[in-house]
């Protein structure tokens, strides 16, 4: 099962990048698909776990000298307030990532605001030619906030979690360096104000392995009727996609007007959300729309609260304005 168990002298490595992107509508001599990004900051801080609380051990910043992307994009202008000129200083990514590697040291939990930072670096690394496995776990700070917060489902800003928990606002947004401080003082609060059992409860299941992937999407062919559409994907998603073991029902499947829900477990690689949607395109048809993910604590939300309203008003599910909380919670997640 994929999880990572926490104990003393573990290493948090809170990280956050910032990226520039290439202009819309510009002839590149590669295809800008493979870099929607190139990075351009990595910031980070070290964390040691003793004893139901975390030490800092440790503080990384690094500007990254662009490659290819190397006129700043005003939308990341208006974000950062980089400048073209503060684009010619700083390291080659690949140095840059070879002294951030030093930093995080031979064992660590990377940590972050979001997953979209680990996606970029390996992006950043495959396209540059490096070794784009970054063999180590990954957790996302965003969901277990919202959880601890009361505010499961949503999905809040590194500034709402700053305000809610009463951090000084020192420094700016929007820098590496800046937000990866400002997210490890939010995992220290996490376990400040918790339970600390509940806490490594909670981060030891949403650990993820950032070198596999995390979701799969199965679309059926046209059927005219919507069940028609359900029997074409149906067991789909019955099936682990990493090493084909069966799956294990957590939450049996069960459906809620237009939505098929399910939470399963793979022996070898921990437990899946499952959700399967049934559509109409513009000629009429119906068509099911799967998608199968390792579970975050957003899901184990979602899927349960589901289950709830699904045990109490059937497939039917709530009057509408009852399912509000739920319909947003689903709506963040699409």
């Amino acid at each position: 099962m994929l999880s990572r168990k926490i104990e003393d002298e573990t290493v948090f490595i809170v990280f956050d990048m910032e990226w520039n992107q290439p202009f819309p509508g510009k002839t590149y001599p590669f295809d800008v698909s493979s870099l929607s990004g190139e990075i351009i900051e990595i910031g980070a801080v070290k964390y040691v776990y003793d004893s139901g609380m975390l030490i800092q051990k440790g503080i990384f910043s690094c500007d990254i000298r662009p490659q290819k992307y190397t006129k700043i994009h005003y939308h990341v202008k208006k974000v950062t307030h980089k400048t073209n000129e503060d684009l010619q200083n700083g390291l080659t990514f690949e140095e840059g990532y070879r002294k951030f590697r030093e930093f995080c040291g031979p064992d660590f939990i990377l940590t972050g605001w979001g997953n979209s930072d680990p996606d970029m670096l390996k992006t950043n690394l495959k396209f540059f030619g490096m070794e784009d496995r970054l063999n180590c776990f990954f957790l996302d700070i965003q969901p277990i906030f919202s959880m601890f917060s009361g505010e499961r489902g949503k999905q809040r800003s590194v500034e709402f979690a700053v305000d809610y928990y009463g951090i000084p606002k020192n420094d700016s947004f929007h820098s590496a360096t800046a937000d990866a401080r400002y997210t490890g003082e939010i995992l220290k609060r996490i376990f400040d104000c918790n339970k600390t059992s509940e806490v490594l409860s909670v981060i030891s299941s949403s650990s993820i392995d950032p070198d596999l992937k995390r979701e799969y999407v199965n679309v059926s062919a046209e059927a005219d009727r919507s069940e028609d559409a359900l029997e074409l994907i149906k067991g789909w998603n019955k099936i682990c996609p990493i090493c084909s073991g069966r799956f294990h029902p957590e939450i049996s499947e069960f459906r809620i007007r237009k939505s098929v829900y399910a939470l399963y477990a793979c022996d070898e690689h921990g437990e899946f959300f499952s959700r399967t949607r049934i559509k109409k395109n513009k000629s009429g048809h119906y068509y099911a729309a799967a998608v199968l993910r390792f579970a975050t604590q957003t899901d184990y939300y979602l899927v349960a609260s589901k289950r709830e309203e699904y045990e109490r008003f059937g497939p039917v599910g709530a009057p509408l304005e009852s399912a509000d909380d739920n319909s947003i919670a689903e709506e963040n997640l699409s």
